[in-house]
């Protein structure tokens, strides 16, 4: 389990952006090197970080969605390592 408190406002870093893929049709994490296809779930996750949302209510609102008992480890497994690429940081 990582470090990232329930507090953290995340958001996609400046050059970051989401985008759907016509051709692959599937969500794209697009980057200045590239790109990350990212699964339903991360897309899911990687949409509510606007910044203004913390990660308890990112958590709360999926947990709801999947009624998943692991959710709140996902959540943050998943944001810890989009912001150890530096595509999510946190919004001060």
């Amino acid at each position: 389990m990582n470090d990232l408190p329930d507090t953290a406002r995340p958001r996609l870093a400046t050059k970051v952006r989401l985008k759907w893929d016509e051709v692959r049709q599937k969500p794209l994490l697009l980057f200045p090197e590239g790109l990350l296809v990212l699964n339903p779930t991360a897309h899911e996750i990687v949409g509510l970080c606007d910044g203004e949302r913390t990660v308890a209510e990112i958590v709360k609102m999926l947990g709801e969605k999947f009624q998943s008992d692991t959710i709140d480890r996902d959540v943050k497994d998943l944001l810890a390592k989009l912001i150890g690429k530096s595509f999510v940081v946190i919004a001060e």
